[in-house]
């Protein structure tokens, strides 16, 4: 027998019991128990027994059974949803009462495991976002928050759940368009540059959110960001206008030196020669630049192929400053080449790593005044050779330094344009050595020279 104090059904059929058996003691008392064959004490035996049997029947057939549900559903509460009511077979009210609880409980329970499932999906997916993913309900009360938002706003903590969105941002334009939301219970799209991210650019959208669980709306709000998109539709555009400006200026000349012939300029030959002079170096020039933005063009694809083959670097080396010695002797430069002993062959593409040391001399020979010198040196290191161009010419401003390798960058572009360059010579020593898995490097000091240096893996 499973007495259970605190149950206030066993209290009242113990009451009861007690009753019954007070009545008997009372009714024997007073004499007025059954005469004749059955005296007073064995009546209260009697009496007694039939209340015992009454008193068990209750127990096994109402008070363990609903004892049995109680603590059942008790862990019910405490999210217990594997437990289950054991009547045995009974076919009874409390057998089916406890065949719906079991039922219940099943259903109950698959539900919070797919809910637990879901929540613990939906965390997984949010903490692995790159985009920042903030939830609120419709009084402006922060629900989520997840990682990449800490990234995004510093400001913003996992404690701030619970929290009114004004109380945690302070960012306007954010504030602005989640009360827009919020006021209109529709989304907005908007361009934001967060305060406390200085130079990044985010595309924040929101939108309108219903729980189909229970019917509750929110406002979730994801944080984009376009920074690099907003970098390269400029790195578009300034491409864009440094081409047309670049093939302009010859265009233009061209154009003019034709009109002259056309107007007389043919009648006087020597006139005419210096014109077609002057048309074919803005022609060359404009082959330079297309053939520039066709091979940068070409190393920036993906898909681009290097023609590999063994190099000597020594033997590289040499026949770029063979081919531009002319250039260097012209301007009474001292272009001298340190000892290449000792290099290692390199895997390569060697019309590509010619066109790299080609670019890098005529840069120095370019800024570097008459009589100055230019110094080429190599040297192998543990994973592979770096090669160095050194000059003692103008030098680089430091703030220019960044920006060097750009496509159409010139630090001087009136005596850039002056000497010939198209602005894309660095930029495709870049690309060509990055190709190659290797890197290049610039050291400057205006008035001192330059050091360009490219490293090469074996």
């Amino acid at each position: 027998m499973n007495w259970n104090w605190k149950s206030p059904l066993q209290w009242k059929v113990s009451l009861l019991f007690a009753v019954l058996l007070a009545g008997g003691l009372w009714a024997v008392w007073e004499g007025k128990g059954p005469q004749g064959d059955f005296p007073g004490a064995l009546f209260l035996i009697v009496l007694l027994a039939f209340a015992a049997i009454i008193w068990i029947a209750l127990e096994r057939l109402l008070i363990q059974p609903l004892n049995e549900m109680t603590g059942v559903v008790e862990k019910f509460t405490e999210g217990l949803f594997n437990w289950r009511v054991r009547l045995g077979i009974r076919r009874d009210e409390l057998g089916r009462l406890g065949n719906e609880l079991n039922r219940m409980a099943q259903a109950v329970g698959e539900k919070v495991d797919r809910l637990v499932k879901n929540l613990a999906e939906t965390e997984a997916l949010l903490g692995g976002m790159e985009e920042g993913v903030l939830i609120l309900d419709l009084n402006g009360r922060i629900k989520n928050i997840n990682r990449s938002m800490g990234v995004i706003l510093p400001q913003t903590y996992p404690t701030d759940v619970g929290k009114h969105y004004l109380e945690v941002f302070r960012d306007p334009e954010l504030n602005d368009l989640i009360q827009a939301t919020l006021a209109d219970k529709k989304g907005y799209r908007r361009s934001i540059a967060p305060l406390g991210q200085p130079g990044r650019t985010f595309q924040v959208q929101s939108s309108l959110v219903q729980y189909t669980e229970n019917g509750a709306e929110g406002v979730i709000v994801v944080f984009h960001d376009v920074t690099d998109l907003k970098r390269l539709e400029r790195v578009r555009q300034d491409f864009v206008a440094n081409v047309s400006h670049e093939l302009r200026t010859p265009l233009t000349a061209i154009k003019g030196y034709v009109e002259a012939l056309r107007d007389g300029g043919l009648q006087d030959p020597v006139q005419a020669e210096q014109f077609l002079r002057v048309i074919q170096r803005h022609s060359e020039r404009m082959d330079k630049i297309v053939s520039d933005l066709l091979l940068l063009s070409e190393m920036e694809s993906a898909d681009r192929i290097l023609q590999i083959e063994t190099v000597h670097i020594p033997e590289l080396i040499r026949a770029a400053v063979e081919t531009l010695r002319p250039l260097a002797v012209g301007k009474k430069q001292n272009l001298k080449v340190e000892d290449l002993e000792g290099l290692p062959t390199l895997r390569a593409d060697g019309q590509k790593l010619h066109q790299v040391m080609i670019n890098l001399l005529n840069n120095a020979i370019s800024y570097t005044p008459e009589e100055g010198s230019i110094t080429v040196e190599a040297r192998p290191v543990s994973e592979g050779v770096e090669v160095s161009v050194m000059d003692n010419g103008i030098g680089i401003p430091p703030a220019d330094l960044p920006r060097i390798f750009e496509r159409f960058y010139r630090v001087d572009k009136g005596r850039s344009r002056e000497l010939g360059g198209t602005g894309l010579g660095l930029s495709i020593v870049k690309h060509i050595v990055e190709a190659h898995g290797g890197q290049v490097r610039v050291e400057s000091k205006p008035g001192k020279g330059s050091r360009f240096t490219f490293f090469l893996p074996r």
